[in-house]
């Protein structure tokens, strides 16, 4: 039976020492690195003295399965093993590996990201699923809640609520502030905004205010922050799809005549798409979808498209 889990319920409530007993194979799917990094720890400490070899999906082959765990081994019940980006498991070592018989040790496929490989041994039921899923939008705040839990930081009311409004709302990033937090105060009891002020920077990307300034064609500015995000494939990938989601709505504002009270995001809408032409519209959308696309396959060129767009609004 697949193990779901938000990763604050997991370090709540999770079996601590469940690898000190535990014999088979587990599929552990998580969502970025630092959920990785953490939830390793935590299985692992848990294990005891039991013996855990590290290996990366590249290095398993059909040879090696063999080897270890369908011949006689001389350290066959002892040792165990984890094995890093388990996605890039070919098929046929998914197979062999969802049938081997493993005795007494255990085995632990590591998938960062559900692909098909992950969804189809999540049905065979001689696997153990543990899976860690991130965090639906509308939990997110509770990530930094967890962190400051997880690290013993006594964060502020203030400090907190200026983190969340300053910083993206990722696992990484609040991991990695209140690591250095952290480490330039160890001592503290209680630590303020000013404190974590003057360690870090805003770093969220202002989606609607750069939606607004596009849609007004202040394109200098807009182009200006857009730049100086470079090599940020996933910040830009999902601004472009929230823009092109904003410009159809400015297209058709005839919607929002059905409301019976507009918001502040409303009456914007309604001023800035008496700026365009349809046409216009149009030509904008296809292009922030096709930068889109260029983010999703990490294309480099991008960056010297957004360049070249910024230096013709001068």
């Amino acid at each position: 039976m697949p193990s779901k889990w938000q990763i604050w319920d997991f370090f709540s409530s999770f079996k601590k020492d469940f690898l000190h007993d535990f014999q088979g194979i587990m599929a552990l799917s998580t969502f970025d690195p630092i959920s990785l990094k953490l939830v390793k720890d935590h299985l692992v400490y848990g294990a005891g003295e039991r013996i855990i070899h590290y290996k990366m999906a590249s290095e398993v082959t059909k040879n090696w399965l063999e080897e270890e765990f369908q011949t006689l081994s001389l350290f066959g019940d002892s040792e165990s093993f984890f094995i890093h980006s388990a996605q890039d498991l070919h098929a046929d070592l998914m197979e062999i590996i969802s049938k081997l018989d493993i005795g007494q040790r255990f085995l632990i496929l590591s998938f960062e990201s559900e692909t098909s490989a992950f969804k189809k041994i999540v049905k065979d039921s001689k696997v153990e699923i543990l899976s860690i899923s991130a965090p639906p939008f509308w939990e997110l705040n509770k990530l930094l809640d967890f962190v400051c839990v997880y690290l013993r930081l006594p964060l502020s009311y203030e400090a907190k609520s200026w983190m969340n409004e300053a910083l993206d709302n990722t696992l990484a990033s609040f991991y990695n502030s209140c690591s250095l937090i952290k480490l330039n105060h160890p001592d503290s009891r209680d630590i303020s905004l000013n404190d974590v002020r003057e360690l870090l920077t805003v770093e969220k990307l202002d989606q609607f205010a750069l939606a607004s300034l596009y849609a007004r064609k202040k394109f200098q500015p807009f182009f200006d922050k857009i730049v100086s995000l470079e090599g940020d494939f996933e910040k830009m990938r999902g601004f472009f799809n929230f823009l092109q989601s904003h410009l159809i709505k400015m297209a058709d504002t005839t919607y929002l005549a059905k409301k019976d009270r507009l918001t502040q995001y409303d009456k914007d809408l309604q001023s800035t798409s008496k700026l365009w032409r349809s046409p216009e519209l149009m030509h904008e959308i296809g292009r922030f979808n096709r930068w889109e696309l260029m983010c999703k396959k990490k294309d480099s060129l991008l960056w010297h498209e957004l360049k070249d767009a910024s230096l013709r609004t001068l």
